[in-house]
């Protein structure tokens, strides 16, 4: 998996907020698939800026589903 900058992944996400698409994105700065521009975009939509920073594990879970998991585990 290649690791790209944040300067990369910004530049990308601005790129299709000013209406670009994720595959011409791709294409221009080099990243194998649409699907890391539209990650992107959804973290910096969720998170702003610090989401393009952020490491995060492959799933995103909120804070209820957390607590319903550790609540099954008390009582199981």
């Amino acid at each position: 998996m290649t690791k790209f900058s944040f300067e990369v992944k910004l530049k990308a996400v601005q790129m299709y907020l000013g209406g670009i698409g994720a595959p011409t994105i791709a294409r221009r700065l080099g990243i194998k698939g649409r699907l890391s521009v539209q990650t992107w975009v959804a973290r910096y939509q969720k998170y702003g800026i610090q989401g393009l920073e952020i490491r995060s594990p492959k799933f995103d879970y909120d804070g209820d589903f957390k607590l319903k998991v550790l609540n099954w585990k008390k009582q199981h």
